[in-house]
């Protein structure tokens, strides 16, 4: 029966969801994670079968890719802000890039997580399609990655904005570009709802990442693990 229920239960779910955050405007509020908490509880409920859900949402999946390239519009819209600056935000996302790869790397070997799931940990700060592909590249378990982005991306969002005014980042472009290169599309989306400018920097941020990560995450990993083991 989830078969020909799951988008919309799915949809249903999530409508509510950012139906409670508008009106409570609390970041822990979060509408992907309150929807995430709400499918597993009602699928534990009545005994879904996971498996049935899945297959039943495989065009939403589908619509990840897409959804991802729509982000580049608030991009276009932007695009002056942007372009004066891109010089910066490619040193920016490359430093960003390599020294995250660096610290999960460390740290995941600090404590002596298996290889698989290092190389799970690796691409958690991009988006999830491409994520996974790198993932499974490299030899990790693309479906941790997967869960690993979600939660890095909720972390970014719910409290990204009060750790960067805390650390004194307060310019909308660095925000934006920090948000973006840390918590891609979750990020980005609250990015967004701050403003045009940080929507902007983050989606720059987003994509620009997500291409260095996929071109330099297959090269950098097999020398940090030979280096670090």
């Amino acid at each position: 029966m989830i078969l020909y229920l799951a988008i919309p239960l799915t949809l249903v779910t999530y409508v509510l969801a950012q139906w409670v955050y508008k009106k409570t405007a609390l970041a822990i509020l979060n509408p992907i994670l309150l929807c995430i908490g709400a499918l597993i509880s009602i699928m534990l409920a009545f005994g879904l079968d996971l498996n049935e859900y899945e297959q039943g949402t495989t065009i939403l999946t589908r619509l990840l890719e897409p959804a991802v390239i729509a982000l580049a519009f608030p991009l276009y819209q932007q695009f002056v802000h942007v372009k004066e600056k891109i010089i910066p935000v490619l040193i920016a996302c490359s430093a960003g890039v390599i020294v995250g790869l660096v610290v999960t790397t460390f740290v995941a070997i600090s404590f002596s997580a298996s290889p698989e799931i290092i190389a799970s940990l690796a691409p958690k700060a991009v988006t999830t399609p491409i994520a996974m592909a790198i993932s499974h590249t490299i030899g990790g378990i693309p479906a941790i990655s997967a869960i690993l982005v979600i939660m890095v991306g909720i972390f970014g969002n719910v409290c990204g904005p009060f750790l960067l005014k805390h650390s004194r980042i307060r310019t909308p472009e660095a925000q934006g570009l920090a948000m973006g290169a840390g918590s891609h599309v979750i990020g980005t989306s609250k990015a967004m709802e701050l403003s045009c400018i940080h929507g902007a920097f983050s989606t720059t941020a987003l994509l620009i990442s997500a291409v260095l990560t996929s071109i330099i995450t297959p090269v950098l990993y097999p020398f940090l693990i030979t280096w670090m083991v």
